[in-house]
């Protein structure tokens, strides 16, 4: 038993130095590129470029900012483009104490705009981001002039979210050992593999790591925190999803026909049974990630969405 104790707390051991090497190997690579402003439970982190109609960028579970890289450079030619870190991801930070739902999330993000004098906005939300752009559009119809959902998470799921769901930890204790003992080695071992399945039938772009901030998703603090983002979702949707209906602003859906991680049937169908004018497109051959796959394509339906404002406001 001693033997079988001994080794136990020797993987454990081993496990949580290959943790510790890879978060600091991660964090020589990256630096907060943009600004930081202090909200109510957190920090957020945020970049700007362009100039014109405000547009913010929305990123999704596991994601950062730098996930919009070359869709923010393309809207940023007619617009000033707000690409943000939603709390406890990327740059953002975010109170143990601070609620992970996305009603927390909008609010976090609401203030961030009142704080930085950001009066109104085009939303533009992928995956979780989606959903925490309706919320948004929910909690602040004054504020928000239009959201374009790219793959989103708009209503709860009936299954996994393919590689995602294991990040699905209710036991806040739970959650902490693994993030801080398995959650790396695992990922690290699985990752081609994991990020092959999250863009299929797309190719992973090459600068994916780097540029586009993929190697930021393997710190143990982001998977502590993607997992309180994962068991916070199912019960925020149920709150929300009902109330679509009160949404005020022109919404757009977009989906890749084959995504693997969201059923687009399921998640375009939640938004339209609410809002029938919604408007919606699916790209063929195309996955989960077309904000880094696709992204001229993704500009040209938000401007359809922004043009559908116009409309409305005219």
């Amino acid at each position: 038993m001693f033997v079988v104790l001994l080794v136990i707390v020797l993987l454990i051991s081993l496990a949580v130095f290959y943790t510790q090497k890879v978060d600091k190997s991660i964090e020589s690579q990256f630096s907060p590129p943009g600004k930081l402003t202090t909200v109510n439970g957190g920090v957020i982190h945020w970049q700007v470029s362009g100039s014109g109609p405000a547009i913010i960028l929305v990123h999704g579970l596991l994601g950062n900012s730098r996930n919009f890289y070359e869709l923010a450079n393309i809207l940023a030619q007619n617009h000033t483009v707000y690409s943000v870190d939603r709390p406890g991801s990327g740059f953002s930070s975010r109170m143990t104490s601070t609620p992970s739902t996305f009603e927390k999330q909008s609010q976090m993000l609401l203030e961030w705009m009142e704080k930085e004098n950001i009066s109104e906005a085009a939303l533009v939300g992928h995956s979780m981001g989606g959903g925490i752009s309706l919320r948004m559009a929910l909690d602040a119809p004054e504020k928000i002039r239009a959201v374009t959902l790219i793959c989103p998470l708009t209503t709860m799921l009936k299954g996994g979210a393919g590689p995602l769901s294991m990040l699905y930890i209710p036991n806040h204790t739970a959650r902490r050992a693994v993030s801080k003992t398995i959650a790396s080695p695992l990922r690290v071992a699985m990752g081609r593999k994991q990020i092959a399945q999250i863009f299929s039938p797309e190719p992973v772009p090459k600068d994916f790591a780097i540029t586009v901030g993929g190697l930021l998703s393997l710190h143990s603090r982001h998977f502590y925190e993607g997992s309180r983002d994962t068991v916070s979702a199912q019960g925020s949707l149920y709150r929300q999803s009902s109330m679509y209906g009160n949404i005020t602003c022109p919404v757009g859906v977009l989906y890749g026909e084959q995504d693997l991680i969201l059923n687009p049937k399921e998640h375009i169908q939640a938004v339209v049974d609410k809002l029938p004018s919604a408007r919606t497109h699916i790209i063929a051959d195309a996955g989960h990630m077309l904000p880094m796959t696709q992204p001229a394509l993704c500009a040209n339906f938000i401007e359809e969405v922004l043009f559908d404002s116009e409309i409305a406001c005219a």
